[in-house]
């Protein structure tokens, strides 16, 4: 079906982090942590690559498991950084293959 463009979010940053956070809890709790990453950082990804850890697992601790949650985050951004967030660059790339190049990093 490919993408549809209703997932919730102003920003690429914000979905990717939605995503992240929604696993294993509900759209609520989800929220209570964006808000908290956006007081914080305003979803900007080099801010949030800045974070401490200890200082993301208590912005996201409402979306629960934010141990995991929070290396996940980590992980993910900045392999993006790596892809200096150029989506269309990433797109030409990885293209079908994004997913598991993910995956393994």
């Amino acid at each position: 079906m490919g993408p549809q463009g209703w997932w919730p979010g102003e920003s690429k940053p914000e979905i990717i982090l939605g995503a992240i956070l929604v696993q294993n809890t509900n759209w609520l709790n989800v929220t209570k942590s964006l808000e908290n990453l956006k007081t914080a950082t305003n979803f900007i990804p080099e801010a949030i690559c800045q974070l401490q850890r200890e200082e993301l697992e208590t912005l996201i601790r409402p979306s629960g498991f934010y141990k995991n949650k929070a290396r996940a985050i980590e992980t993910v951004f900045h392999w993006f950084d790596q892809q200096a967030w150029d989506y269309e660059k990433i797109k030409q790339k990885y293209g079908r293959h994004l997913r598991s190049q993910l995956l393994i990093s």
